[in-house]
């Protein structure tokens, strides 16, 4: 019981950051920064001549999904230029104008027929005397890719506002804490991960039960039954069923 208690402690109290930060000099495809796939770069444009660069090494030919977001900006606030260059001739794949804003992050999937060093830029929009100076995130994520261990560590939070979830995963396992915010009690669920799809056993907590997620994205998972029964032994009526959606409040 020590022993589970102190991993509990670990998992509230020791959240790894997982974003990257873009480096100032990444102006040139010489002095591109390297994306992690999956994993969400955090930039922003200084003046209306800067231009930020970064690569992406792709081992097979998958479709890859572009996230930008602008969690502080306002609807149609902020413009960027964002393009995507094939690793063989440099040809430009996909270049379009974006406007995200808090809550409503861009989401494009580019068809790719190649492997290799992809480049990406951010720049201010042609034509345009100014820059948004708000940062901006890029992730861009493979179709087939498989999340390394810990890439979705953090504090969830469901799409009903009824719990916190706090989520670590080693090479040990994936540990699952719920927290009812009525402070009524509170289920931990300990499993592991293959893919994007996680089978947990509830360990701790009233009852017993089966819990999948499935991680839509390193921001989203839905949770589901696969067996349930109440500390009565009755079966649970959400057995098979959608429980919730979540998103991740912490790291972002």
């Amino acid at each position: 019981m020590l022993k589970k208690l102190i991993v509990i402690l670990m998992v509230i109290f020791h959240f790894k950051v997982f974003a990257d930060l873009e480096s100032e000099n990444n102006n040139s495809e010489i002095s591109a920064d390297t994306l992690t796939s999956g994993v969400a770069m955090t930039g922003r444009l200084s003046n209306s001549e800067d231009w930020d660069y970064f690569k992406l090494i792709v081992n097979s030919t998958e479709d890859l999904n572009l996230r930008f977001e602008s969690p502080n900006s306002s609807q149609n606030e902020n413009q960027w230029l964002v393009g995507v260059q094939e690793p063989r001739n440099n040809y430009l794949i996909f270049q379009e104008t974006l406007s995200p804003s808090e809550g409503s992050p861009v989401d494009k999937t580019i068809p790719v027929t190649d492997k290799g060093t992809f480049v990406i830029f951010v720049a201010p929009v042609l034509g345009s005397n100014s820059a948004p100076i708000t940062e901006y995130k890029l992730t861009i994520t493979p179709k087939n890719f498989q999340a390394a261990s810990g890439a979705f560590n953090g504090l969830w939070q469901d799409d009903k506002s009824s719990s916190f979830y706090s989520l670590h995963e080693s090479l040990e396992g994936l540990l699952y804490l719920e927290l009812k915010k009525d402070g009524t009690t509170w289920k931990a669920y300990f499993g592991g991960r293959l893919g994007n799809t996680a089978t947990l056993d509830q360990v701790i907590g009233p009852g017993t039960a089966k819990l999948e997620l499935t991680f839509v994205s390193n921001e989203k998972v839905e949770a589901r039954y696969k067996s349930c029964r109440t500390n009565l032994g009755e079966i649970c009526d959400a057995n098979g069923a959608l429980l919730y959606t979540g998103s991740r409040l912490f790291p972002k």
